[in-house]
């Protein structure tokens, strides 16, 4: 008895700290809005027109890298300020002979390591690096499809000497099935508050469909991390680990996306190994170096903790749930009573219901808020998929993070 009464306040304190926290980033955005609405779409005045290199990393994408070559290759920027560097990365198809076709500046091989046949997307990148020419670097997904104002809008946040790198707003594609629209509302939240982290100096990964670097801090950093499967976020540590900021430009960036969920799953679980990784590398910098010690990092860790306990709980409850009422159901045969008869029609609320129901209303007009700022559309079905997104969607993750782990300590490392 004394065991389960302190399992419920253990419950009972997790479900306040979860709500507490749910209330707590709420309002941390609504106040990172409110104090820098007016700024967020402001675009610095560009100084210069530097060389811009970018880098295409690719395997397999005879199907995909013409049409990005080409969008590349109608940016808004000056011709001979722009070169549009190829990576194949051990393709077995036409990858390499339909980027030239279509226009890319150089189509480079990689052999940094012969004996293997894939060398990995970071090392992709590192080859990339090695020939760049331009002086801003700018990584894309050979299924990427920046707008054509992306570079225009980018370079001027490196008007600032202590910026290193300058993300973009990556929007869904592929948005036709009940996962891709469940997906777009996620990429919209994840770019409506990745920009406000920017005003905390918070913004922990320079994601891959559209990323500007300065080469010379790339240089500096070393280059790609090569052992880590998620080298958007690594680098991005990387760089606010040595000081450096990162911005994010109002340039939009629409991406693929998993259509079916074997694939989606296996998306979030090289992104979740990949930040295991990365917070088991940075460790050390925990509660120092400004915004990086204090908050991402924390921020990471607890994460992964209460998600991992919350899931604990919650698989113990329902054993308990499926096991008290076996059990009862047995004793009520056993005297001849049909449990089902005990079942009553009426619930009765209590105050942790009551809460809980209000802090998911705050969430769902939080999310509301955040898909307005995007310009995202908001008819009858948006709200449907609203409600999928914080019921269903995102209580997918724990069970995600724990397969992470089992992936992790088994020295899982994938393209």
């Amino acid at each position: 008895m004394r065991k389960m009464i302190i399992m419920v306040n253990a419950i009972d304190v997790l479900y306040l700290v979860f709500s507490g926290l749910v209330i707590y980033f709420s309002f941390l955005f609504l106040i990172l809005f409110t104090q820098n609405r007016r700024a967020i779409s402001e675009i610095p005045k560009l100084a210069a027109l530097p060389l811009v290199s970018i880098i295409v990393p690719a395997r397999n994408e005879a199907d995909n890298i013409a049409r990005t070559v080409r969008n590349l290759r109608s940016m808004d920027y000056p011709e001979d300020k722009m070169e549009v560097i190829v990576v194949d990365d051990g393709s077995t198809d036409e990858t390499a002979a339909i980027a030239k076709a279509a226009g890319a500046t150089r189509v480079v091989r990689n052999d940094r390591n012969p004996a293997a046949k894939v060398n990995g997307k970071a090392s992709a990148l590192n080859a990339g690096l090695a020939v760049a020419k331009g002086e801003i670097v700018a990584c894309v997904d050979a299924d990427s499809m920046p707008q054509k104002e992306a570079i225009m809008q980018s370079l001027p946040f490196f008007n600032d000497p202590s910026v290193g790198a300058v993300t973009s707003k990556i929007f869904v594609n592929n948005d036709k099935k009940w996962l891709g629209k469940l997906q777009r509302m996620e990429y919209a939240m994840i770019a409506w508050s990745r920009k406000l982290f920017e005003y905390i100096d918070s913004i922990y990964v320079t994601p891959g469909p559209l990323s500007f670097y300065r080469k010379s801090v790339l240089k500096e950093a070393g280059g790609f991390d090569e052992k880590n499967v998620t080298e958007d976020i690594e680098i991005a540590w990387r760089l606010l680990d040595k000081g450096y900021k990162i911005k994010m430009s109002p340039a939009v960036t629409y991406t693929e996306i998993p259509h079916s969920f074997g694939k989606w799953w296996k998306q979030r679980l090289r992104w979740n190994v990949g930040g295991i990784q990365t917070s088991m590398k940075y460790k050390g910098s925990m509660f120092r170096k400004g915004s990086f010690g204090s908050f991402i990092l924390p921020f990471f860790t607890l994460s992964y903790a209460l998600s991992l306990l919350a899931l604990s709980i919650f698989m113990y409850l329902i054993y308990i749930w499926a096991f008290r009422s076996v059990q009862f159901a047995v004793s009520a045969y056993g005297v001849g009573i049909n449990p089902l008869n005990t079942i009553e029609p009426f619930f009765l609320p209590d105050m942790f219901t009551i809460f809980g129901i209000l802090v998911f209303g705050f969430a769902v007009a939080i999310v509301n808020f955040g898909l307005k700022e995007m310009k995202e559309p908001r008819d009858a079905k948006t709200w449907i998929y609203m409600l999928l997104y914080l019921s269903v969607y995102i209580t997918l993750f724990p069970f995600i993070l724990v397969h992470s782990f089992v992936r992790y300590f088994r020295g899982w490392h994938g393209w």
